[in-house]
């Protein structure tokens, strides 16, 4: 049967579930071609855990009990009826990506609808997705096939061994055709398998290799006049410029300067593909990064061919129609700053309401968090798994789960919608968001008008220039949405149309003594973010560090050894990586605080310079046996 994974990844794979219950790549998916990733493949063991919750969970002095779901829904309906009379801003409600499509668009609409509090920011990619609309005026980039016409390719740290590992499969065919790819790494990583040259930087200090670049290709008279001419900004851009050295960018970002001569070699050719991995926008300082990086490809003329273009991403809605859709105005709690927004919001936040999403375990200062959630009159979580966040919760609502519920779901990456077709019946007591959000409507009576799941679907369906049917399209399981493009080749797309340069350059802070080691909490190869299995935790955590380090020399590494920050310290596994920077720490996320685990539990609320992402990367911490 075909179907398609729906978890918060950007390949979003067209997948083939055999008689067997196996699971495959769709082969007839244009960028799924046949395989998936590890993630995907051992999905239906989470289906068939024996820790599923599968019946609404109401905490009694501090104590789950087994309800029915009609009591639940009275207690939801109760407590919300109450709210939407007294103040619904009162009422805070938080969905993530967990899963995504369609119907999960409808039931955030639902409180949008109601006029309850909601969150904007991410936790993921919005700083670097606005650095791309500053500089280019649109979120965009060339068809992601359009890689194979490259020359060249230059990688800004993205892991395809971790993550987009159908863009890594593109990426190993350019190499095979004869396409030379330089990938720019923090050491961490298996990027030798996708790359002809590593370049190690100090992470999160692209900006100063970028500018680097640019200032060698100035040294040769490029980039062409024709470019410049294209920009705004142009004079602020090149005083920073020329107000440093080759040498002192150099020293900053920890590349030599015979690796920067070499990228400019690089960037002064024609069909240069420039991709930018998400962890690049994980700094304070990130987003100032990314626009660097995009100003280095588009002063270079690398931008608006084929065979040339930036790779940051795309909206995965933006082949969806959803007109339909009410929206009206409510209040806003940036999320990477949940736990302060909570304190302070007037007025305060009664009642949550969470769904797709493990958001305590996932946002910064995660026992804070967890308290806040706690402490509120009444917390509503819907969910299949007793994780950090539903273990904050009064009311679980046990929710299906992908493959047990039909939706449509674009991509971040492609263009291709896909048909998320129900394989599997959910067990006894689960239901989907939609279901409950329809008795959840009645219940209250606000009596909004919420489509059948089918007519969401149809509503939602782009026009497609080969027309294919409805019918046709859920036999086939996806569609072409037909943007055969290359971005920007008819210029930005700000009102102006030129392009914006980035006019800062922000220095890097002074090291702490006290925590001197960079956390870098990197993406775990065999689970998507926190949806780990409980029998599949409970071991320490392991962090990876450089053997040569000097943060090591006083510990005894056959003792107990805690990671430790200034919110707090876990007990970890020391293992070491010769290829890591000195001052670098790698901790793999996703595992639980109830399970030992919970690397967000030691990291600060830090925003990047967007102002609405999380700068999980500007932690420092330090190890001690003590």
């Amino acid at each position: 049967m075909i179907t398609a994974c729906t978890k918060d990844c950007p390949d979003s794979c067209s997948i083939i579930i055999d008689k067997n219950n196996k699971i495959r790549g769709n082969p007839d998916h244009p960028v799924t071609q046949g395989f998936t990733c590890a993630k995907a493949k051992t999905y239906i063991k989470r289906l068939k855990s024996p820790d599923r919750i599968t019946c609404p969970m109401l905490k009694t002095s501090g104590v789950f009990e087994k309800i029915s779901w009609d009591r639940a829904m009275d207690i939801c309906a109760g407590k919300i009826n109450a709210l939407i009379k007294d103040n619904p801003e009162k009422i805070l409600h938080v969905q993530g990506h967990g899963a995504r499509g369609v119907t999960k668009i409808l039931v955030d609409n639902y409180f949008t609808r109601i006029g309850c509090t909601k969150t904007h920011g991410s936790l993921c990619d919005i700083t670097g997705i606005q650095a791309c609309i500053d500089d280019f005026g649109a979120l965009d980039h060339n068809n992601i096939d359009d890689i194979l016409n490259s020359s060249y390719i230059v990688n800004f740290g993205k892991d395809f061994s971790s993550s987009s590992i159908h863009m890594g499969t593109i990426i190993k065919k350019a190499r095979k055709n004869g396409s030379h790819v330089t990938s720019i790494w923090p050491g961490s990583g298996n990027y030798g398998d996708y790359a002809d040259h590593l370049i190690k930087i100090n992470p999160g200090t692209d900006r100063f290799l970028c500018l680097a670049i640019i200032k060698c290709l100035s040294g040769k008279n490029q980039p062409d006049q024709s470019r410049i001419q294209k920009c705004s900004g142009r004079q602020e851009y090149f005083e920073l410029l020329n107000r440093h050295s080759i040498s002192f960018l150099s020293e900053q970002c920890g590349v030599s300067v015979k690796d920067i001569e070499f990228l400019a070699g690089i960037y002064s050719k024609q069909k240069v593909s420039t991709i930018i991995g998400w962890g690049v926008q994980r700094y304070s300082t990130g987003k100032e990064s990314v626009r660097h990086i995009n100003a280095l490809a588009w002063l270079s003329g690398n931008v608006g061919y084929p065979g040339a273009g930036v790779y940051y991403n795309i909206s995965s809605i933006r082949n969806l129609d959803l007109k339909w859709l009410q929206h009206d105005a409510q209040r806003s709690l940036l999320l990477p700053a949940l736990a302060d927004e909570l304190e302070r919001c007037t007025p305060g936040i009664k009642l949550a309401w969470i769904n797709c999403s493990n958001i305590v375990n996932q946002a910064p200062d995660t026992r804070r968090l967890s308290d806040l959630f706690k402490n509120l009159d009444f917390t509503i979580v819907v969910d299949a798994f007793m994780n950090d966040t539903a273990a904050s919760a009064d009311l679980i609502l046990p929710c299906t789960l992908m493959f047990e519920e039909d939706d449509v779901i674009g991509s971040c990456m492609h263009d291709y919608v896909q048909y998320c077709k129900k394989v599997f019946t959910p067990p006894k007591g689960c239901r989907s968001d939609l279901s409950i959000i329809r008795e959840l409507n009645k219940k209250t009576g606000t009596d909004f008008y919420l489509p059948a799941r089918e007519q969401c679907f149809q509503l939602s369906l782009p026009e497609l220039k080969n027309s294919i049917s409805y019918e046709k399209f859920k036999k086939k399981g996806f569609m072409d949405a037909g943007k055969k493009t290359i971005a920007f080749a008819n210029g930005c797309a700000r009102k102006s149309g030129l392009f914006n340069l980035v006019n800062t350059l922000s220095m890097e802070p002074e090291k702490n003594q006290l925590f001197p080691l960079r956390l870098l909490s990197l993406i775990n190869r065999d689970y998507i973010h926190s949806q780990i299995l409980p029998g599949d935790q409970g071991s320490l955590p392991v962090v990876m560090i450089n053997p040569d380090s000097k943060h090591i020399g006083n510990i005894n590494l056959k003792g107990e050894i805690y990671l430790v920050s200034p919110l707090g310290r876990l007990k970890v596994e020391v293992k070491f990586d010769e290829q890591l920077c000195s001052d670098v720490i790698i901790y793999r996320r996703g595992d639980w605080l109830l399970f030992q685990g919970g690397i967000n539990s030691l990291i600060e609320a830090v925003l990047t310079d967007s102002g609405t992402g999380a700068a999980y990367y500007d932690q420092h911490v330090r190890l001690e046996n003590q």
